[in-house]
């Protein structure tokens, strides 16, 4: 399974025109605060003269710690819109550090923490540390990109519609699903598929708020938790695609599956049904629907679909092997016999076809034994013809529960079956052999 690709886009140019302004604004303001301070200091001079001037050690004192005083109040007024000011300058010139530094000042203190220029310039300033191709700040935060996406959400809560950065925000917070759907992929090419359906729900939920139905980064997200086998999550993806009207053969396929293995057969038929309306001849469908069939007893059913699949791939020893055993359950040991050697001619690798073949014989040898046995003393020619037929059938079974266990060593099924052949057939040597494998 592949997750399906976009096509990358780069970060929107970021605007820095309000950085005059801004910058003005700010040593205007302290002109008038100086100015202000100027005057009052005028003031408490005019005051003093009335002293006396034997007092005018004391007088100056006094002056001058009310010209601290004010310089202290007039810094502290100003310090933080400074530090977001600054922030943003260092952004303009690619301070990336020093504007993150800044910036979170700026972002918890009481005179700026609840404008909403402060959190447009975090947003943008963390977007730039997540997407920054420079080295020496591409480590600067591990979640840059979500407090960036954080930001912009905090600043459109606290500016209105027709604030000047509303348009930009919204731009970047587009830019932020584009990052989210680009960190998915990243996560999927190293195989950590939960968090890489983390970053694409995480693109699609934004793109979702913002207005836009993101049908790729949903697939991709339900995809990748199916492949971190976190099947409720893929479940839940799946299901919202099918709500979109977003239609795969797979997201049915997928669905059905899931709710086979919960045990609701009848709403996993409803999801086959579905998808085989919309494509009819897909062949992971067929067989989904064969499944069910097979799970639910109804062979005939299961029969006819999965000679519609053979028609379909000829190739795939799976679907004969699916046949015989289909056949094998019913009691038909022709054609049986005839799909598992099919199979096996495909893949002779085959261990289930394998070992269902010589099974296969080694129950059918049983059955006639059985029915020797069965004989009355007076049919001896029947008898012996019928343990004949069992022993050659046992013979025939050998080179396939060989194979098999050439293939599975491990399997104490084949070994067993093995043993009761060897002993049967008086093979002892190689009797001795499995006993010893066994531990017998």
């Amino acid at each position: 399974m592949k997750i399906l690709l976009k096509k990358e886009s780069s970060l929107l140019t970021l605007n820095w025109t309000d950085f005059k302004l801004t910058h003005f604004y700010s040593k205007f303001r302290l002109i008038f605060n100086f100015a202000t301070l100027n005057s009052l200091q005028n003031k408490v001079w005019y005051s003093d003269c009335k002293e006396d001037h034997s007092n005018s050690k004391t007088n100056t004192m006094r002056r001058l710690a009310v010209l601290i005083l004010m310089m202290t109040i007039v810094v502290g007024v100003n310090a933080q819109p400074n530090k977001r000011t600054s922030a943003y300058n260092y952004l303009r010139y690619g301070k990336l550090d020093k504007a993150k530094e800044a910036i979170d000042d700026a972002s918890i203190h009481p005179k700026t923490i609840n404008d909403s220029k402060t959190w447009f310039y975090y947003g943008k300033i963390y977007l730039s540390i997540a997407t920054t191709d420079d080295e020496k700040y591409m480590n600067l935060d591990p979640d840059a990109l979500k407090k960036g996406y954080e930001g912009l959400l905090k600043y459109q809560e606290l500016a209105d519609e027709k604030d000047e950065f509303a348009a930009e925000a919204n731009s970047l917070i587009l830019v932020c699903a584009e990052q989210y759907y680009n960190k998915g992929v990243s996560y999927y090419n190293t195989a950590e598929y939960d968090k890489a359906m983390v970053a694409f729900g995480e693109s699609a939920a934004i793109n979702e708020s913002a207005g836009r139905v993101d049908s790729l980064a949903t697939y991709n997200a339900a995809l990748t938790a199916e492949l971190a086998k976190l099947d409720e999550q893929a479940k839940g993806y799946y299901e919202k695609l099918v709500g979109m009207g977003y239609y795969l053969p797979g997201i049915f396929t997928s669905l059905a599956t899931f709710e086979k293995a919960e045990g609701d057969t009848v709403a996993a038929m409803e999801y086959i049904t579905q998808g085989r309306e919309i494509y009819p001849e897909d062949f992971d469908l067929i067989i989904a629907e064969t499944n069910i069939y097979l799970a639910t007893g109804n062979k005939d059913k299961a029969m006819e679909l999965l000679q519609l699949a053979i028609a379909k791939d000829d190739t795939n020893p799976t679907l004969f092997f699916a046949v015989g055993t289909n056949y094998d359950q019913m009691g038909n040991f022709e054609e049986a016999d005839k799909n598992y050697k099919s199979a096996i001619a495909l893949n002779p690798d085959y261990f289930d076809a394998n070992y269902n073949l010589g099974a296969l014989y080694v129950n059918k040898a049983i059955e006639l034994f059985a029915q020797a046995d069965a004989l009355p003393l007076s049919e001896e020619a029947e008898y012996n013809s019928l343990k004949e037929k069992a022993g050659s059938l046992l013979e025939n079974s050998l080179p396939y529960l060989e194979k098999a266990d050439e293939l599975q060593p491990d399997d104490p099924y084949t070994l067993r079956t093995l043993k009761d052949i060897y002993a049967r057939l008086g093979m002892l040597e190689k009797l001795k052999v499995v006993n010893e494998r066994l531990g017998e």
